[in-house]
């Protein structure tokens, strides 16, 4: 009824969907169906009332002031933020005024949902921040689809297989009246579905926006589905959806579309940040499964292997080993076909978590003319879809639960003897590894099946291959080795020549410039800087000498004790804050060494020791018989900050060096050194500080060079 106060005049205003209040003198002369819904009030509650009298006191004021404002001409805003009294408590909500002649005219905008909107789209971020360090992929997903399903957000996870799209999970939250509890959504798992639109544009571009939900996923399901789902969707109400595409690895991994009917497009960004958030985590999570299946692999490889060798029949073999690939994959069930005597069928031999109806089509199968037989015909496996069987086999395998099947061929020799079939009750699409694995799985029963004795001798041989591989990679490493350090030493030894010559015309310059230079003022300290960073090069050159040098020691028995304290009493000359301590046994006979070589080496030890404690501290030599072979066991021990774990195995590299004046050659040509003498070192920094630096030299020359402890 519009009849209060000139109300006949706006009967066009009744239908329109949004909240709409004409002013005229102050007093409201008429208020649309939207507005009375918005405020919870009857018409006659509304009209005739004064002028923004839904308002708060101290809102009514600042409009009032506003509207006296505008009447003015003075420039105030058209629209803003206020507060709003209904029959349910205050609403923020949005005014827009406009004045058309003697009337104004407000456009009240409900801002509460999108409060609430922006909140759960925060719950959201909160949602995908929580998904870092997660161990596994199927918990990651298990954590995103519980999450949306908590915030009442439909959605549906779908993985592209080439031309279908698999719908991997789904959940559409199903509301009822406004103002009633919503009902638990249905999940969805394993449907295959087509490409839309939307889902095109998202692989395509990283993300897409969708107005209609429910003709996008009329699309998706395809023909014979449309109606029943959009039927379905529409107990929901409109839906608008947004679909972002999860990464891993830098390609395309699924796409995650969620739908609810506040959705705009300019919650693009945070929904892009939530798939980023979830490719980050799964991303991680597959790092860490990774690297776990493959130890398990292995460890069930390894379990195989023994069981294998120790199964006095074949078939005592595949109990066993179908437990090992139930447990790897997760797969339903297990079959295992053999070729038949005349080599033209596959018959069913063995089968686990199967019942004698659900293997009635593999009973026997032609080699020609089907999919298992062409995994023996061809050699390769195959994961297929039940989409991918003729008709009769696909009805019997949906029948019976059946969606996906894997199956590897049995190979001994050159020969193919059969294949391996695990199936799964949901649709799967197996990892490199997993399917790697598998094929490593069969290998293991057609070894099984040739007999026990082959195994044995395959094993032996493998053993022996893996042996002779081992030495010769050790070998080919040792001898790029060699080269690079010889290639070095040379361009060492040519670069130390090119430079000792001017470095003695620098020295002689020095010293006669010294006899002009007065002993006091700049020209005295410039000389002084000249002189010391000859003496620095001077010493890269010596270090450069040292380690292009030929290597061949001429060793001859020499008491350690003697080496040691001329080489600790150099490198700590000048060091009053450095504390030696000596526990040197007497029982260490004289040790076969080059004695320049090894004088060398034990002073690159002592000055490095020396170098790492700046301030000062303790450095402790010791040396001691070493009883796993006839040699003795010397150590170098500071008490410096120690070294970080990521730099221990390049110390030894040539000119590799962490001080700011250092050459890098000290070290390397202290491991040069122990490596032609047959010796070894180690390096042990604990993680409170200090650095222990242990050789084993052997009596002998020729005696292995084990390691130390």
């Amino acid at each position: 009824m519009l009849d209060g106060l000139g109300g006949a005049p706006y009967q066009h205003l009744e239908t329109l969907p949004f909240a709409l209040a004409v002013i005229r003198d102050g007093l409201i002369v008429y208020a649309n169906p939207a507005l009375l819904a918005l405020v919870g009030r009857s018409r006659e509650e509304v009209v005739g009332g004064t002028s923004f009298s839904m308002l708060s006191t101290d809102q009514q004021h600042l409009v009032a002031e506003r509207r006296a404002s505008r009447l003015r001409g003075d420039p105030v805003p058209d629209t803003y933020e206020t507060v709003m009294r209904t029959a349910t408590g205050e609403r923020r909500v949005e005014l827009s005024i406009s004045l058309t002649g003697p009337e104004t005219w407000v456009l009240v905008r409900d801002l509460s949902m999108r409060v609430a909107n922006r909140q759960l789209l925060q719950r959201v971020a909160t949602l995908g921040a929580s998904l870092p360090g997660i161990h596994s992929e199927e918990e990651v997903l298990r954590r995103v689809f519980e999450g949306l399903a908590e915030l009442e957000l439909s959605y549906g996870y779908l993985v592209p297989d080439g031309e279908r799209v698999w719908l991997g999970h789904a959940f559409v939250a199903i509301g009822t009246a406004a103002g009633e509890k919503r009902l638990t959504g249905q999940h969805l798992v394993d449907v295959p579905g087509t490409w839309s639109p939307m889902l095109e544009r998202a692989w395509r571009d990283g993300s897409a926006y969708g107005e209609d939900f429910g003709w996008e996923a009329a699309r998706f399901v395809g023909r014979d589905w449309a109606e029943p789902v959009r039927a379905h969707l529409q107990r929901v109400g409109p839906l608008r959806s947004i679909c972002v595409r999860i990464d891993m690895e830098g390609r395309p991994r699924a796409l995650l579309t969620v739908a609810t009917d506040w959705l705009r497009e300019e919650e693009l960004p945070p929904l892009r940040l939530f798939a980023a958030q979830v490719s980050a985590a799964l991303e991680s999570a597959h790092t860490i499964s990774r690297l776990s299946n493959r130890n398990t692999a292995l460890a069930a490889l390894s379990r195989l292997a023994a069981v294998a060798a120790t199964a006095p029949e074949p078939r005592d073999f595949f109990e066993p080993g179908t437990e090992e690939i139930i447990g790897l994959l997760r797969c339903a069930s297990v079959i295992l076909m053999l070729r038949s005597e005349d080599n033209e069928e596959l018959e069913l031999v063995w089968s686990h978590g199967t019942t004698e109806a659900s293997v009635a089509p593999f009973q026997r199968l032609p080699i020609r003319g089907s999919l298992v037989g062409s995994v023996v015909e061809l050699g390769f496996p195959l994961v297929l879809q039940v989409d991918d069987f003729p008709e009769t086999v696909r009805e019997h395998l949906r029948a019976h639960g059946r969606t996906t099947l894997a199956m590897v061929p049995l190979q001994v020799r050159s020969r193919m003897v059969g294949a391996l079939i695990v199936t799964f009750s949901q649709h799967r699409l197996l990892s490199a590894l997993e399917l790697e694995t598998f094929q490593a799985m069969g290998a293991h029963f057609a070894a099984a099946i040739e007999s026990h004795r082959l195994l044995q001798d395959v094993r032996g041989r493998a053993e022996e291959l893996a042996r002779l591989h081992t030495e010769l990679k050790h070998a080919q490493q040792q001898v790029v080795e060699h080269e690079r350090l010889a290639a070095l030493g040379e361009l060492s030894a040519v670069v130390a020549h090119e430079v000792r010559n001017p470095l003695g015309a620098i020295f002689n310059a020095v010293a006669t410039l010294r006899r002009y230079v007065p002993g006091t003022g700049p020209a005295h300290t410039l000389m002084g800087i000249l002189e010391e960073e000859a003496n620095r090069l001077n010493r890269l050159v010596d270090d450069l000498l040292d380690f292009a040098r030929p290597t061949s020691p001429q060793p001859h028995p020499i008491p350690l004790a003697r080496l040691l304290e001329e080489a600790v009493r150099t490198a700590t000359s000048g060091q009053p804050r450095v504390h030696v301590e000596w526990a040197l046994e007497p029982d260490v006979p004289p040790v076969p060494v080059d004695e320049r070589m090894m004088r060398q080496a034990f002073l690159n030890l002592a000055l490095n020791a020396v170098q790492a404690m700046p301030h000062g501290g303790t450095l402790r030599i010791s040396a001691r018989r070493y009883h796993e072979y006839p040699g003795a066991l010397i150590e170098f021990t500071d008490t410096g900050p120690g070294i970080p774990p990521e730099l221990r195995e390049r110390l030894f590299k040539p000119f590799f060096t962490t001080k700011a004046t250092g050459t890098g050659l000290g070290l390397a040509i202290v491991q040069r050194t122990l490596d032609a003498h047959s010796g070894h070192i180690r390096i042990e920094s604990p993680p409170g500080g200090g650095t222990t630096f242990q050789l084993v030299l052997p009596l002998g020359v020729d005696a292995p060079a084990t390691q130390v402890g």
